[in-house]
């Protein structure tokens, strides 16, 4: 059996970030196939080290196989970047969406048995079984504890129309635009800079 820890809140809001400057005519790719997926889940620290390493064995053995579930895997981060940006506008979760993703969550390996471990305690499941929402456990977790809490937690979607990355707002006033102050709210105080000074020169 495999342990794995408490997963960090934005765990599925970093999956969805994967792809960036989705504003963009060409958005930047992190993930280009079944290697950049696992490295990226022990990176996180979303998946126990184990299971990344059986789940590689099972895609050098079957790489046909590992790329339908890169695919999948693709899928349904797209999916959950959907699902996140309309609660980030307060607007309702596209029917399609919702539901391709509450089955995610559904297929997912169940957090039943809790267990003490080395540094507290963890969730025990079984080895890794090839499919997206086995390996994306951790994420579909992390989905499915942030979007029922939503208001609590303040999704937000970067106000920088290029960017659209998606963050928690832990501001006290509960009101951050950007994703990071030093890039895209810089670059938007400069644009507005700019255009006032071509405004006040004309």
């Amino acid at each position: 059996m495999t342990l794995i820890s408490p997963v960090r809140d934005d765990l599925c809001i970093a999956f969805a970030n994967t792809r960036s400057w989705r504003g963009r005519e060409t958005p930047v790719e992190r993930l280009h196939g079944v290697a950049d997926l696992l490295a990226w889940t022990k990176r996180t620290g979303g998946e126990a080290g184990e299971r990344i390493e059986q789940a590689s064995r099972w895609a050098g053995e079957h790489p046909d196989d590992a790329d339908r579930l890169f695919d999948a895997a693709i899928r349904l981060r797209e999916t959950l970047y959907r699902a996140l940006a309309a609660i980030a506008e307060k607007q309702a979760v596209e029917e399609r969406d919702f539901a391709a993703l509450a089955q995610a969550i559904a297929q997912a390996p169940g957090r039943n048995r809790l267990v003490r471990a080395k540094d507290g305690y963890a969730w025990q499941i079984g080895p890794f079984e090839p499919s997206a929402t086995h390996l994306l456990a951790s994420v579909l977790w992390s989905a499915g504890d942030l979007i029922p809490a939503a208001d609590r937690h303040r999704i937000r979607r970067c106000a920088n129309p290029e960017c659209r990355f998606l963050f928690l707002d832990e501001s006290k006033s509960g009101t951050r635009r950007w994703c990071d102050m030093a890039t895209c709210g810089n670059r938007a105080k400069a644009s507005r800079h700019y255009a006032k000074v071509r405004q006040d020169a004309g």
